[in-house]
Protein backbone atom coordinates (compact mmCIF):
# COMPACT_ATOMS: atom_id res chain seq x y z
CA UNK A 1 0.00 0.00 0.00
CA UNK A 2 1.47 3.74 -0.75
CA UNK A 3 1.94 5.90 1.97
CA UNK A 4 -0.29 8.19 0.17
CA UNK A 5 -3.45 5.62 1.04
CA UNK A 6 -2.48 6.94 4.85
CA UNK A 7 -3.84 9.72 6.99
CA UNK A 8 -1.75 12.57 6.71
CA UNK A 9 -0.13 14.55 9.33
CA UNK A 10 -2.81 17.00 8.68
CA UNK A 11 -5.41 14.46 9.22
CA UNK A 12 -4.22 13.52 12.26
CA UNK A 13 -3.22 17.04 13.56
CA UNK A 14 -6.89 18.04 12.61
CA UNK A 15 -8.61 15.39 14.63
CA UNK A 16 -6.42 15.95 17.25
CA UNK A 17 -7.72 20.04 17.38
CA UNK A 18 -10.88 18.89 16.64
CA UNK A 19 -11.86 16.51 19.33
CA UNK A 20 -10.10 18.65 21.93
CA UNK A 21 -12.81 21.91 20.92
CA UNK A 22 -15.43 19.53 21.14
CA UNK A 23 -14.10 18.45 24.83
CA UNK A 24 -13.99 22.56 25.54
CA UNK A 25 -17.09 22.26 24.60
CA UNK A 26 -18.97 19.32 26.16
CA UNK A 27 -16.99 19.29 29.55
CA UNK A 28 -15.65 22.24 29.77
CA UNK A 29 -18.93 23.79 28.44
CA UNK A 30 -17.40 26.45 26.42
CA UNK A 31 -19.82 27.24 23.26
CA UNK A 32 -17.68 26.74 20.17
CA UNK A 33 -19.70 25.37 17.93
CA UNK A 34 -23.93 25.79 17.45
CA UNK A 35 -23.74 22.68 15.76
CA UNK A 36 -22.53 20.71 17.82
CA UNK A 37 -24.34 18.39 20.90
CA UNK A 38 -23.53 21.16 24.33
CA UNK A 39 -22.78 19.20 27.49
CA UNK A 40 -26.33 17.88 28.76
CA UNK A 41 -26.86 16.37 25.28
CA UNK A 42 -23.81 14.30 24.60
CA UNK A 43 -24.23 13.02 28.37
CA UNK A 44 -27.81 11.79 27.08
CA UNK A 45 -26.28 10.33 24.05
CA UNK A 46 -23.20 8.52 25.77
CA UNK A 47 -25.63 7.08 27.80
CA UNK A 48 -27.65 5.65 25.12
CA UNK A 49 -24.54 4.49 23.58
CA UNK A 50 -23.17 2.43 26.27
CA UNK A 51 -27.00 0.74 27.11
CA UNK A 52 -26.53 -0.26 23.09
CA UNK A 53 -23.15 -1.75 24.27
CA UNK A 54 -23.68 -3.08 27.06
CA UNK A 55 -26.92 -5.44 25.50
CA UNK A 56 -24.09 -6.52 22.87
CA UNK A 57 -21.34 -7.42 24.99
CA UNK A 58 -23.82 -9.01 26.96
CA UNK A 59 -25.32 -11.43 24.02
CA UNK A 60 -21.17 -12.47 23.05
CA UNK A 61 -20.33 -13.26 26.39
CA UNK A 62 -23.37 -15.87 26.61
CA UNK A 63 -22.13 -17.22 23.24
CA UNK A 64 -18.45 -17.72 25.16
CA UNK A 65 -16.47 -14.98 23.75
CA UNK A 66 -13.69 -14.30 25.58
CA UNK A 67 -13.92 -10.85 26.40
CA UNK A 68 -11.00 -9.91 28.49
CA UNK A 69 -8.37 -8.53 28.08
CA UNK A 70 -9.99 -5.99 25.62
CA UNK A 71 -9.00 -3.46 23.79
CA UNK A 72 -11.09 -0.89 22.31
CA UNK A 73 -9.50 1.66 19.44
CA UNK A 74 -11.12 4.78 18.27
CA UNK A 75 -12.52 5.28 22.08
CA UNK A 76 -13.13 8.96 22.32
CA UNK A 77 -14.43 9.61 25.24
CA UNK A 78 -13.97 5.76 26.15
CA UNK A 79 -17.55 5.40 27.16
CA UNK A 80 -17.82 1.80 26.09
CA UNK A 81 -14.55 0.92 27.56
CA UNK A 82 -16.20 2.14 31.44
CA UNK A 83 -19.33 -0.43 30.07
CA UNK A 84 -16.69 -2.99 30.21
CA UNK A 85 -15.05 -2.05 33.30
CA UNK A 86 -17.63 -1.70 35.51
CA UNK A 87 -20.85 -3.62 34.15
CA UNK A 88 -19.32 -6.46 32.85
CA UNK A 89 -16.60 -6.33 35.23
CA UNK A 90 -13.72 -6.66 32.61
CA UNK A 91 -10.13 -5.13 32.14
CA UNK A 92 -8.80 -4.14 29.10
CA UNK A 93 -7.62 -0.50 27.53
CA UNK A 94 -9.00 2.40 25.50
CA UNK A 95 -7.45 3.85 22.15
CA UNK A 96 -7.38 7.24 20.55
CA UNK A 97 -5.06 9.20 19.15
CA UNK A 98 -6.87 12.40 20.49
CA UNK A 99 -4.93 12.90 23.96
CA UNK A 100 -7.72 15.16 25.14
CA UNK A 101 -10.49 12.76 24.19
CA UNK A 102 -9.24 10.15 26.36
CA UNK A 103 -8.66 12.70 29.14
CA UNK A 104 -12.18 13.04 29.21
CA UNK A 105 -12.64 9.35 30.19
CA UNK A 106 -11.96 10.80 33.76
CA UNK A 107 -14.85 13.45 33.69
CA UNK A 108 -17.02 10.87 32.12
CA UNK A 109 -16.44 8.20 34.78
CA UNK A 110 -17.46 10.42 37.63
CA UNK A 111 -20.90 11.30 35.27
CA UNK A 112 -21.66 7.82 35.17
CA UNK A 113 -20.00 6.17 38.13
CA UNK A 114 -18.08 3.96 36.35
CA UNK A 115 -14.32 2.30 36.46
CA UNK A 116 -11.58 3.36 34.42
CA UNK A 117 -9.95 1.71 31.82
CA UNK A 118 -6.27 1.68 30.97
CA UNK A 119 -5.88 4.56 28.24
CA UNK A 120 -3.47 5.00 25.59
CA UNK A 121 -2.64 7.66 22.85
CA UNK A 122 -1.48 5.81 19.95
CA UNK A 123 -1.41 5.65 16.10
CA UNK A 124 -3.84 3.14 15.02
CA UNK A 125 -1.17 1.96 11.69
CA UNK A 126 1.41 1.02 14.37
CA UNK A 127 -0.86 -0.16 17.31
CA UNK A 128 1.81 -0.77 20.48
CA UNK A 129 0.58 -4.38 21.58
CA UNK A 130 2.17 -7.52 21.20
CA UNK A 131 1.44 -9.78 18.27
CA UNK A 132 -1.52 -12.12 19.29
CA UNK A 133 -2.14 -11.27 22.70
CA UNK A 134 -5.31 -9.64 23.04
CA UNK A 135 -8.26 -11.79 22.71
CA UNK A 136 -10.76 -9.25 22.08
CA UNK A 137 -11.05 -5.98 20.11
CA UNK A 138 -14.09 -3.36 19.06
CA UNK A 139 -14.14 -0.57 17.68
CA UNK A 140 -17.79 1.74 17.02
CA UNK A 141 -17.76 4.64 14.22
CA UNK A 142 -14.03 4.09 13.63
CA UNK A 143 -13.04 2.87 10.56
CA UNK A 144 -14.33 5.13 7.96
CA UNK A 145 -12.12 8.01 9.31
CA UNK A 146 -9.24 6.58 7.47
CA UNK A 147 -8.63 5.89 3.94
CA UNK A 148 -8.23 2.68 3.71
CA UNK A 149 -9.61 0.52 6.02
CA UNK A 150 -6.83 -2.60 5.52
CA UNK A 151 -3.94 -1.32 7.03
CA UNK A 152 -6.03 -0.61 10.16
CA UNK A 153 -7.22 -4.10 10.30
CA UNK A 154 -4.43 -6.04 9.33
CA UNK A 155 -2.86 -4.64 12.81
CA UNK A 156 -6.11 -5.64 14.66
CA UNK A 157 -5.61 -9.00 12.86
CA UNK A 158 -2.19 -8.90 14.03
CA UNK A 159 -2.67 -8.31 18.01
CA UNK A 160 -5.54 -10.22 18.08
CA UNK A 161 -4.87 -13.30 19.64
CA UNK A 162 -5.52 -16.58 17.63
CA UNK A 163 -9.06 -17.47 17.77
CA UNK A 164 -9.84 -13.93 19.38
CA UNK A 165 -12.71 -11.77 18.45
CA UNK A 166 -12.57 -8.61 16.68
CA UNK A 167 -15.89 -6.83 16.70
CA UNK A 168 -17.19 -3.75 14.91
CA UNK A 169 -20.20 -1.55 14.47
CA UNK A 170 -22.05 1.35 13.16
CA UNK A 171 -19.40 2.13 9.79
CA UNK A 172 -20.91 3.10 6.33
CA UNK A 173 -20.85 1.71 3.10
CA UNK A 174 -21.62 3.17 0.05
CA UNK A 175 -24.90 3.85 -1.13
CA UNK A 176 -26.01 2.14 -5.03
CA UNK A 177 -28.11 5.24 -5.83
CA UNK A 178 -27.12 8.31 -4.96
CA UNK A 179 -26.39 11.90 -6.66
CA UNK A 180 -24.81 14.85 -4.91
CA UNK A 181 -27.19 17.72 -6.22
CA UNK A 182 -26.96 20.14 -3.10
CA UNK A 183 -25.22 19.99 0.68
CA UNK A 184 -27.30 19.66 3.18
CA UNK A 185 -27.42 21.70 6.93
CA UNK A 186 -24.63 20.48 9.01
CA UNK A 187 -25.69 16.87 10.73
CA UNK A 188 -25.68 18.09 14.11
CA UNK A 189 -27.56 21.19 13.67
CA UNK A 190 -31.32 22.09 14.69
CA UNK A 191 -32.14 22.46 11.17
CA UNK A 192 -30.75 18.86 10.23
CA UNK A 193 -31.96 17.06 12.90
CA UNK A 194 -35.50 18.35 12.64
CA UNK A 195 -36.16 17.82 8.71
CA UNK A 196 -39.22 16.21 7.89
CA UNK A 197 -39.24 12.15 6.70
CA UNK A 198 -39.67 13.91 3.19
CA UNK A 199 -36.55 15.75 3.37
CA UNK A 200 -34.84 13.62 4.75
CA UNK A 201 -35.84 10.56 1.86
CA UNK A 202 -34.77 13.54 -0.42
CA UNK A 203 -31.27 14.36 1.71
CA UNK A 204 -30.15 10.56 1.36
CA UNK A 205 -30.63 10.34 -1.96
CA UNK A 206 -29.72 13.50 -3.67
CA UNK A 207 -27.53 15.50 -1.04
CA UNK A 208 -23.82 15.91 0.00
CA UNK A 209 -23.97 15.90 3.84
CA UNK A 210 -21.92 18.42 5.50
CA UNK A 211 -20.04 18.10 9.25
CA UNK A 212 -17.71 20.22 11.01
CA UNK A 213 -14.84 17.15 11.09
CA UNK A 214 -14.22 18.01 7.43
CA UNK A 215 -13.51 21.71 8.45
CA UNK A 216 -10.75 19.96 10.21
CA UNK A 217 -9.35 17.65 7.28
CA UNK A 218 -10.87 14.87 9.23
CA UNK A 219 -11.68 11.85 6.87
CA UNK A 220 -14.92 11.32 7.06
CA UNK A 221 -15.49 8.02 4.45
CA UNK A 222 -19.01 7.15 3.68
CA UNK A 223 -18.21 5.74 0.38
CA UNK A 224 -16.85 2.36 0.92
CA UNK A 225 -18.19 -0.04 -1.07
CA UNK A 226 -19.00 -3.72 -0.45
CA UNK A 227 -16.58 -5.07 -2.38
CA UNK A 228 -13.84 -3.09 -0.30
CA UNK A 229 -15.59 -4.41 2.63
CA UNK A 230 -14.65 -7.63 1.68
CA UNK A 231 -11.34 -7.68 0.57
CA UNK A 232 -10.72 -5.54 3.73
CA UNK A 233 -12.26 -9.26 6.32
CA UNK A 234 -10.89 -11.50 4.19
CA UNK A 235 -8.19 -12.84 6.28
CA UNK A 236 -10.44 -13.82 9.15
CA UNK A 237 -11.27 -17.46 9.61
CA UNK A 238 -15.07 -16.68 10.31
CA UNK A 239 -16.94 -13.77 9.62
CA UNK A 240 -20.72 -12.51 10.39
CA UNK A 241 -20.87 -9.24 9.08
CA UNK A 242 -24.28 -8.30 8.27
CA UNK A 243 -25.38 -4.34 6.13
CA UNK A 244 -28.36 -2.84 7.64
CA UNK A 245 -30.40 -0.46 6.12
CA UNK A 246 -34.18 1.17 5.89
CA UNK A 247 -34.56 -0.17 9.41
CA UNK A 248 -34.54 -3.55 10.07
CA UNK A 249 -33.58 -4.72 6.65
CA UNK A 250 -30.57 -7.07 7.22
CA UNK A 251 -28.38 -9.54 4.74
CA UNK A 252 -24.97 -11.18 4.93
CA UNK A 253 -22.16 -9.34 3.50
CA UNK A 254 -20.85 -12.42 2.27
CA UNK A 255 -24.07 -13.97 1.47
CA UNK A 256 -25.86 -13.86 -2.30
CA UNK A 257 -25.99 -11.03 -3.85
CA UNK A 258 -29.38 -10.99 -5.66
CA UNK A 259 -31.91 -11.56 -2.73
CA UNK A 260 -34.49 -8.84 -2.55
CA UNK A 261 -32.90 -7.77 1.01
CA UNK A 262 -29.16 -7.54 -0.66
CA UNK A 263 -30.63 -5.58 -3.37
CA UNK A 264 -32.22 -2.74 -1.48
CA UNK A 265 -29.27 -2.45 0.96
CA UNK A 266 -26.55 -1.79 -1.61
CA UNK A 267 -28.92 0.65 -3.23
CA UNK A 268 -30.36 2.54 0.17
CA UNK A 269 -26.45 1.96 1.75
CA UNK A 270 -26.79 1.92 5.25
CA UNK A 271 -24.32 0.48 8.09
CA UNK A 272 -22.15 -2.48 8.25
CA UNK A 273 -21.19 -4.17 11.42
CA UNK A 274 -20.08 -7.82 12.05
CA UNK A 275 -17.91 -9.94 14.30
CA UNK A 276 -14.74 -11.50 12.69
CA UNK A 277 -12.85 -14.43 14.40
CA UNK A 278 -9.16 -14.96 13.62
CA UNK A 279 -7.93 -18.47 12.76
CA UNK A 280 -6.75 -21.02 15.63
CA UNK A 281 -7.55 -21.99 19.25
CA UNK A 282 -7.95 -19.50 22.05
CA UNK A 283 -6.37 -20.66 25.21
CA UNK A 284 -6.73 -19.25 28.66
CA UNK A 285 -5.60 -15.57 28.89
CA UNK A 286 -4.20 -14.42 32.13
CA UNK A 287 -2.35 -11.79 31.81
CA UNK A 288 -3.32 -7.58 32.08
CA UNK A 289 -3.26 -5.26 29.50
CA UNK A 290 -0.26 -3.58 30.27
CA UNK A 291 1.76 -7.06 29.88
CA UNK A 292 0.19 -7.04 26.28
CA UNK A 293 1.79 -3.31 25.21
CA UNK A 294 4.88 -3.18 23.77
CA UNK A 295 7.74 -0.14 22.06
CA UNK A 296 6.31 1.27 19.04
CA UNK A 297 9.60 1.86 17.83
CA UNK A 298 11.45 -1.86 18.35
CA UNK A 299 7.77 -3.17 16.74
CA UNK A 300 8.62 -1.24 13.80
CA UNK A 301 12.13 -3.71 13.54
CA UNK A 302 10.10 -7.00 14.35
CA UNK A 303 11.04 -6.37 17.80
CA UNK A 304 8.24 -6.93 20.68
CA UNK A 305 10.00 -6.22 24.04
CA UNK A 306 8.11 -5.59 27.36
CA UNK A 307 7.43 -2.06 28.36
CA UNK A 308 8.72 -1.34 32.52
CA UNK A 309 6.16 1.20 34.15
CA UNK A 310 8.38 3.54 36.43
CA UNK A 311 5.82 6.56 38.28
CA UNK A 312 5.14 9.07 35.51
CA UNK A 313 6.42 6.99 32.35
CA UNK A 314 6.84 3.34 30.45
CA UNK A 315 10.33 2.56 28.96
CA UNK A 316 11.27 -0.07 26.63
CA UNK A 317 13.32 -2.60 28.42
CA UNK A 318 14.86 -3.11 25.14
CA UNK A 319 15.98 0.34 23.40
CA UNK A 320 15.08 2.43 26.44
CA UNK A 321 12.78 4.89 25.15
CA UNK A 322 10.81 6.63 27.79
CA UNK A 323 7.02 7.24 26.89
CA UNK A 324 5.59 9.69 29.12
CA UNK A 325 2.52 9.30 31.32
CA UNK A 326 0.05 12.74 31.27
CA UNK A 327 -3.27 13.03 33.57
CA UNK A 328 -3.33 9.17 33.45
CA UNK A 329 -2.76 8.71 29.71
CA UNK A 330 -0.29 6.55 28.27
CA UNK A 331 1.51 8.13 25.48
CA UNK A 332 2.89 5.15 23.43
CA UNK A 333 3.89 6.87 20.13
CA UNK A 334 7.28 6.61 18.41
CA UNK A 335 9.05 9.99 19.99
CA UNK A 336 9.30 11.22 16.10
CA UNK A 337 4.90 10.88 15.88
CA UNK A 338 4.99 12.32 19.32
CA UNK A 339 7.13 15.38 18.41
CA UNK A 340 4.67 15.90 15.18
CA UNK A 341 1.20 15.56 17.55
CA UNK A 342 1.91 16.75 20.89
CA UNK A 343 5.33 19.07 20.82
CA UNK A 344 3.78 19.99 24.72
CA UNK A 345 4.21 16.32 25.74
CA UNK A 346 7.22 15.52 24.00
CA UNK A 347 9.32 18.25 26.00
CA UNK A 348 8.74 16.42 29.03
CA UNK A 349 10.16 13.15 27.93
Amino acid sequence: MNQSDNQTINNQLGEITFRRKLVQQQVDGDQLFEDEFDKENIEKILRERMDVTLKRMKELKDKGTVLSPYLEIGAERGQRSLVMETDLNLRGAATDLSFDMLKSCEYYKDVFDKNMPVRVCADLYNLPFKTGSIPFVFCYQTLHHFPDQAPIVEEIHRVLSSGGTFLFDEEPYKKGFHLNLYKTDKVFSEQHIGRSIIRKFLDHLFAEYVCNEEEYDVIENDDISTSVWRRTFARFAQKNIKLHSIGSIYSDLYGFKFTLNYILNYLWGGDISGECIKAGDLTAVEYSITDAMTCPVCLTNGIEPDLKCESDYYICENCGIKYPVEDGVVFLLKPVTLKQLYPEIHDLC
